[in-house]
């Protein structure tokens, strides 16, 4: 009778364990876009978007928002679907890891899609440049954020 009930409770937590990870999967990140800091006034922050559309800003320095970790309050589900569109479109997997020609005091732009992750110091294709644009557009430009955390 003891061993059934060791057994019983072994299958239930098993169960809500992998249930629990299928209802997180559909939220697994999908872009994640970062603009590190220069020596002047660039913004520095990353922004990680979700595949169901939820979105979480971390901003550091020289945003109109303070340092702080922000949630976005009325984010589109549509434009994550509309941005990996406009990735796979420009063939955004076969772009070189890094485009960087040696320059100081020029931010990064690191954006990750998928598990592809692309550095844009300088002289990326004009592709890339239009999809960093999208997502800046999408999430920070018009975006009403609520910060969460300090």
């Amino acid at each position: 009778m003891r061993n059934g009930f060791v057994l019983l409770a072994c299958s239930i937590i098993w169960l809500g364990c992998a249930s629990k990870k299928n209802a997180s999967s559909t939220a697994e990140p999908a872009i994640r876009f970062e603009k590190t800091a220069c020596f002047g006034t660039c913004p520095e922050f990353v922004l990680t978007v979700k595949s169901n559309g939820e979105a979480t800003l971390s901003v550091v320095t020289n945003l109109e928002l303070e340092k702080g970790i922000y949630t976005c309050s009325n984010c589109d589900p549509l434009q994550v679907q509309l941005i990996l569109k406009k990735a796979d479109e420009i063939g955004f997997s076969q772009y070189e890891d890094k485009y960087d020609p040696g320059v100081t005091d020029l931010p990064s732009v690191i954006t990750t899609i998928n598990d592809k992750k692309v550095i844009n110091v300088l002289d990326g294709p004009t592709e890339l440049h239009d999809l960093e644009e999208q997502i800046n557009d999408a999430y920070i430009k018009h975006r009403v954020w609520k910060k969460i955390e300090e």
